[in-house]
């Protein structure tokens, strides 16, 4: 058998060996990096700029482009919401805030009514739609007319308003303090204080 001798102190002549180059190495990186950080500094600075910045409040919302909401009234008539956005929070599952909503609903006479509004509120489960700022009402039969709000229930193609309301139609013109749409949307009564220009008065005999 051969002898194998072990020659004692190579193994940490070669570790110290190494440690004197790395040392050196690694002390010239540390001055380099010294050096240089103003510079480098400057160039994360703008990578953090050019990064997009992450709304968290809009994280935590589910936004919906171009939302569509259809479904039938108690008589089976047929109303559809829609908007330019629609966002949901997480806490109100059932609340969806709308930009840009308009609304067509279906009356028992087979007539319809379109409504649209700057900003509105849809609530899934009890089917009501609130409107905000310049809410117009168009019916069939010609007639228009304009708020600042309105409340409107999709179980049963009624609405209402409390505000000021100017319109016009081909009777005539029309102010009110408010106004209701009663009877399954096939009445519409002008509340408060109300005024009106119907056309007739406007003619003059020959």
């Amino acid at each position: 058998m051969a002898d194998i001798s072990i020659v004692p102190g190579i193994g940490h002549s070669r570790i110290v060996a190494w440690l004197k180059w790395l040392l050196p190495m690694l002390a010239a990186a540390l001055l380099l990096i010294v050096g240089a950080w103003p510079q480098l500094r400057s160039s994360f600075d703008k990578l953090g700029q050019d990064l997009p910045r992450i709304d968290l409040r809009e994280a935590r919302d589910l936004r919906m482009a171009s939302p569509r909401f259809v479904g039938l009234d108690r008589e089976n008539r047929p109303y559809t919401v829609i908007a330019d956005v629609g966002r949901q929070s997480p806490e109100k599952d059932d609340l969806v805030t709308l930009e840009a909503p308009k609304a067509d609903m279906t009356l028992s006479s087979g007539a319809w009514v379109a409504l649209h509004a700057m900003t509105g509120l849809y609530r899934g489960q009890t089917r009501r739609l609130d409107l905000f700022g310049e809410v117009s009402l168009f019916h069939d039969n010609g007639m228009t007319f304009v708020s600042d709000s309105a409340q409107v229930d999709l179980t049963d193609s009624t609405a209402e308003g409390h505000e000021k309301v100017n319109g016009h139609g081909p009777a005539g013109e029309i102010e009110s303090e408010g106004f209701q749409i009663l009877e399954k949307g096939d009445v519409i009564v002008f509340t408060g204080k109300a005024s009106a220009l119907l056309n007739s008065a406007r003619e003059t005999p020959e």
